[in-house]
């Protein structure tokens, strides 16, 4: 009876796999409206600016879960510094309802304020469990006769602590992102937005461009599905340079 019932668990389950149904994710599609000046670069449209002697490049690079990722360019030919700021970038939908860009600076220190408590708490998890090999350790020393062992035991019982307790270093990333042209980088060559060399090395980041200088990267906005328009606003100094674009979302 047991056999026979447990036979039919396993066809049930069988069934719910074969009719179960994941629905795949949309694909997002971004690209400058036709009226901005526009150029194409490996069949990506690029729009760009000039205003006051700074040129803005704006292009969709891509999406994942949680964000639409924008690359921006920035030249400066002023005779004067200018301050780059992606925090301050926004995006507005037809009905003016704006998403302000995702400040790379609170990313950061919030992923190093998890990645210092997970390791505070690796290294509690290995103090307790040493802790627990050295109450053992100490029983079974009161229970043997021999009175040499005790030395070596604990030697290699705190050379175990100190390998459980060090921390893996962080993968270093040598990415070129920031000095090559617009656009060639697959998205799937750059790390996930769930990794802190995203946010160090890909995006852009609050630069100060001297006259002659240039800065590009990524700057992530929260997806919001529900428009078919969105106006990039990109604020430098003094200057609002402006990008409309359209937003077309297909299901597989």
């Amino acid at each position: 009876m047991l056999k026979a019932y447990s036979y039919l668990l396993l066809l049930l389950g069988i069934s719910l796999l074969l009719t179960s149904c994941f629905t795949p994710q949309k694909i997002v599609r971004i690209a400058p409206q036709e009226q901005e000046n526009i150029f194409w670069y490996q069949g990506q449209a690029i729009a760009e600016k000039k205003q006051d002697s700074v040129i803005v490049r704006a292009a969709f690079s891509h999406t994942d879960r949680k964000y639409l990722l924008f690359d921006i360019e920035v030249f400066n030919e002023k005779n004067a510094p200018i301050l780059v700021s992606p925090e301050v970038l926004s995006l507005k939908t037809p009905n003016n309802f704006q998403l302000p860009a995702i400040d790379p600076e609170a990313i950061i220190l919030s992923m190093e304020m998890r990645a210092s408590q997970k390791e505070a708490n690796a290294k509690n998890a290995a103090v307790v469990g040493g802790v627990v090999l050295v109450g053992a350790a100490v029983v079974a020393a009161t229970s043997d006769n021999s009175s040499g062992s005790d030395n070596s035991y604990d030697s290699d019982n705190y050379d175990a602590l100190d390998f459980a307790a060090d921390v893996v270093p962080t993968i270093a990333w040598g990415l070129s992102f920031h000095q090559d042209p617009i656009l060639t980088e697959y998205p799937q060559a750059l790390p996930t937005s769930e990794q802190i060399p995203f946010w160090q090395d890909i995006v852009l980041r609050r630069t100060t461009l001297r006259p002659g200088e240039s800065i590009r990267g990524l700057v992530a906005f929260p997806r919001f599905d529900n428009t078919n328009a969105l106006e990039l606003m990109i604020p430098i100094e003094r200057d609002n340079f402006l990008f409309l674009f359209t937003q077309q979302l297909y299901q597989p």
